[in-house]
């Protein structure tokens, strides 16, 4: 299932189009339902019934290609520079403070939880590396990631996140995707941990 960028000509963006679907990906992410009006002001100006309608309209075909067990959304980060996904992350980190609350409340798995902490690190970090990791020595973290490492583990992550994130606000797990097909048990576990994969989130 191919994926088409939102078309902002005539709409009251305040934002780049990048920014904009990094958004509705953190709002397609929530765990509870997530009214409109919570997060559309912060990416458009005063929209009328019919920016409305459009807007919504790629919202639920984003959703709607992530739901796929294959398809070509992860397929747009090859063709954008840094500065580009950099610019979607700070869309998705502009929306997900709506988010997390939610998931704080959620029963999930440790393994999503790591997913979530890796993606989330993962937009940090191509934000702002020195900073990201500048906050990570204040933890008391040793063991620095990169962008670089994390990158080749978004499709995983994003889709571990927005499955059970799906789950729990359908309230099941039957429509439950295998994001995990390509990795082996003993490859390094996606969510950047450094343990094995039959070490963390597989479990």
């Amino acid at each position: 299932m191919s994926y088409q960028l939102l078309d902002i000509a005539g709409l009251p963006a305040s934002e780049s189009v990048l920014f904009i679907e990094g958004a509705m990906l953190a709002a397609n992410m929530t765990c509870h339902p997530l009214p409109p009006e919570t997060w559309h002001p912060l990416l458009f100006g005063s929209l009328d019934d019919h920016a409305e309608k459009l807007i919504l309209t790629h919202y639920q075909s984003q959703y709607d290609v992530l739901a796929q067990p294959e398809h070509a959304f992860y397929a747009m980060f090859a063709q954008f520079s840094t500065e580009e996904i950099a610019d979607f992350a700070e869309g998705f980190m502009t929306v997900w403070p709506l988010i997390e609350a939610g998931w704080l409340e959620a029963s999930v798995s440790d393994g999503t939880h790591r997913m979530l902490q890796g993606l989330l690190t993962t937009w940090m970090l191509v934000i702002d590396e020195e900073q990201t990791h500048q906050q990570m020595r204040q933890a008391g973290l040793t063991e620095l990631p990169s962008y670089d490492e994390m990158v080749p583990n978004l499709p995983w992550m994003i889709q571990e996140v927005f499955a059970s994130a799906d789950a729990v606000l359908t309230g099941g797990q039957g429509n439950r995707l295998n994001p995990y097909k390509t990795v082996s048990r003993n490859d390094p576990c996606p969510c950047g941990s450094g343990k094995k994969f039959k070490h963390c989130c597989l479990n």
